[in-house]
């Protein structure tokens, strides 16, 4: 079976999104499948003159920047570049003519499309048909404006729009259940829902490593987005309890964007909390599994908004798989996949008292902390490993291609 996953993130290090690529490219891969990545727009700004490849192999998956990886480092270029549509012209092109010279070599059984940008589904689907592959949709947010400004809906235009491409889709892979009932309603489609998937050869040994800390922390790790994220809550939280409890800190990991970061740094500041929380930012996915692995307790705080109801959190499967106590809040379709108390602990939402009572629990009764996070792992490996979730993916593929 022979896969083209065409991806608008970052490759082969990334966020969330990133991680789950690889983590479901990987399985089908190791169930037997040829996967080829192609980004067909710049991803990247490029930062201190050190570039990485525009393609190459990464644990035997092969990827390509079609228009390259790296975007303009000057806002005015990127602007004329965005507003003039040159480079997604150019992107759709010579995209077309790769994926129509690969093909010759060796015929594809379907395009794997991993964004909801409307005409970027389009051009894909179209070029699908040209080389008689099934092409898929996979998402796991709502749409803009739902996931970035937190609209009750979409706009009509954006939704009619929706209804017109998603017609020429064949089939969808989501993240929840209820996402797939959001985009059903649009235009029905053979579903497979695939909600935890995680590469566990990242967790699979822990490695001591002293440089991250020689004391215990708490660890959060994300993309910082206050909207999605609610950081805040886990720095107030901590600061019920950190003088109960000195011998631990807090480490925040991600890049905040400069508006949050100066609301993230105020209220550290305004709790007293300078010596007890640091804010880490962003570091590279080579050192994501170290830090885990060497975290007292993992720690999420996902807001209770419509964003949240309709995805399920990339982290929950990687904090799951560390064998460390893990706190999340109770959103969404999480309480469907994992047990509170057997394989996480769960706080409510936007509720920082809570929280800090769940954070007390967990420290006051870590042995049996550790049992749940051990039983968790267990659970995530024999469940949702890169393995075992790409074989249902291929099994699906399969199954559509006899349609």
């Amino acid at each position: 079976m022979n896969i083209i996953i065409v991806s608008i993130y970052s490759f082969p290090f990334g966020m969330a999104p990133t991680n789950r690529i690889l983590a479901y490219s990987k399985g089908l891969l190791e169930n037997g499948a040829t996967i080829d990545i192609i980004n067909p727009f710049p991803s990247d700004l490029l930062k201190n003159n050190f570039r990485e490849n525009d393609f190459g192999t990464y644990q035997g998956l092969k990827y390509k920047y079609i228009s390259g990886r790296y975007k303009s480092r000057y806002k005015f270029f990127r602007a004329i570049s965005f507003f003039s549509g040159y480079r997604k012209i150019r992107g759709y092109i010579t995209t077309l003519q790769s994926i129509y010279m690969m093909n010759r070599i060796k015929k594809y059984d379907c395009i794997i499309i991993s964004t909801d940008h409307i005409p970027t589904l389009f051009v894909f689907s179209i070029i699908s048909r040209i080389i008689h592959a099934k092409s898929i949709f996979i998402f796991d947010e709502y749409p803009i404006p739902i996931r970035h400004k937190l609209k009750e809906k979409i706009p009509s235009w954006k939704n009619f729009l929706f209804k017109l491409v998603l017609n020429k889709i064949d089939a969808y892979i989501s993240i929840s259940e209820e996402l797939k009932n959001y985009f059903c309603k649009r235009s029905m489609k053979k579903t497979l829902i695939l909600p935890v998937i995680v590469d566990i050869s990242r967790f699979e040994k822990k490695i001591d490593n002293t440089t991250v800390s020689k004391r215990k922390f708490l660890c959060y790790m994300g993309n910082m987005e206050l909207s999605k994220d609610d950081v805040d809550n886990i720095i107030k939280a901590f600061s019920i309890i950190a003088n109960s409890y000195t011998e631990i800190d807090l480490f925040l990991y991600g890049n905040p964007t400069t508006n949050s970061n100066i609301v993230l740094e105020k209220l550290i500041q305004d709790l007293g909390m300078q010596d007890r929380i640091f804010l880490k930012g962003k570091v590279s996915g080579f050192d994501v599994p170290d830090i885990l692995l060497n975290a007292h307790i993992l720690v999420s705080s996902q807001p209770d908004t419509i964003r949240a109801s309709g995805g399920f959190p990339t982290k929950l499967g990687e904090y799951l798989s560390t064998g460390v106590p893990a706190l999340l809040t109770n959103v969404g379709e999480n309480a469907n996949y994992v047990k509170e108390n057997e394989h996480v602990f769960f706080a409510k939402p936007q509720d920082p008292l809570n929280y800090a009572e769940k954070l007390k629990y967990i420290l006051d009764n870590y042995e049996f902390a550790l049992q749940v996070a051990q039983k968790a792992k267990a659970f995530v490996f024999d469940n949702y490993s890169h393995i075992i979730q790409g074989k249902r993916l291929k099994d699906f593929i399969s199954v559509l291609n006899k349609t």
